[in-house]
């Protein structure tokens, strides 16, 4: 899967790996407003709790095993439902106002597994592109 973000990579870097930023854009299939994520970070672990009216939903955690700015590759474990850990490889290419994300998630468990993984991203996708569209250009300017 892949998408055009009207940014550059060291701005859709940051959406992809401070909690804050995840908390904004990460999104289960069908999610409503009442919906809320946690994301959580510890050195290279990471964690995503989903909540709904106050029961947990779904929990995702894993381990990034290269976390550069042009190159992501973490384990991904759906706790409670998958079987095994999968890979999710993501790849920013480009510069300036403009940059593709590649995303390949591997060793998904079972067919639908994969499909709900499929959703999830989407979902998760297009409210990343509409975050990157709405927000001011100077996301990452305060440091």
């Amino acid at each position: 899967m892949s998408i055009c973000l009207n940014a550059d990579v060291r701005r859709i870097f940051q959406l992809l790996t401070v909690p804050e930023y995840v908390e904004a854009w990460a999104s289960l299939p069908g999610n409503d407003a009442e919906t809320s994520v946690a994301a959580s970070r510890s050195a290279n672990d990471y964690r995503l709790d989903f909540c709904s009216a106050g029961d947990l939903k779904a929990s995702i955690s894993g381990t990034f095993l290269v976390c550069r700015q042009r190159k992501m590759l973490f384990t991904w474990l759906n706790l409670g439902i998958s079987p095994g850990v999968s890979i999710v490889d993501i790849r920013l290419r480009g510069n300036f106002g403009s940059s593709i994300l590649e995303l390949h998630h591997a060793d998904i468990a079972s067919a639908a597994e994969y499909f709900w993984q499929m959703t999830v991203w989407r979902a998760s996708f297009e409210k990343l592109v509409q975050l990157v569209k709405n927000s001011p250009v100077a996301l990452d300017a305060v440091q």
